[in-house]
């Protein structure tokens, strides 16, 4: 199940940030800041211990969708994952783990993913 984590670094300058973590996906909202709730972007990773990709969206720019690359591992070294754009993706698969795993998350955010999920018409971000 994916369950929020309560201290999540904030960004000065970006809308309220929260994470909710599973072993197997995560899922970053970010909230806009008038204090309603309302969602201003979200980036959900999946399929994370093999071939992790994420699918973004945020309201003013719309989808991106990612493979990412965690780098080759070196002793002692903490390496910073990165994201390449990536083609279409399977958004029914995506969207049924998501659900899967998404009981303990707030209504309001099981709605906006799943409402643009659905949405998602293969139109991506270059």
């Amino acid at each position: 199940m994916l369950r929020e984590l309560k201290k999540v670094q904030q960004v000065i300058g970006e809308p309220r940030r929260r994470w909710f973590f599973a072993h197997e996906i995560d899922l970053v909202v970010w909230e806009d800041g008038d204090g309603d709730g309302a969602i201003s972007g979200f980036q959900l990773a999946y399929d994370k211990h093999r071939n992790e990709h994420s699918i973004s969206w945020q309201k003013d720019r719309g989808y991106s969708h990612y493979v990412v690359d965690d780098g080759e591992p070196v002793a002692g070294a903490n390496h910073t994952p990165f994201l390449y754009m990536d083609g279409p993706f399977k958004s029914d698969r995506v969207l049924e783990l998501f659900l899967s795993m998404s009981a303990e998350v707030p209504a309001n955010i099981v709605a906006c993913v799943e409402t643009k999920l659905r949405e998602f018409n293969g139109s991506l971000v270059p």
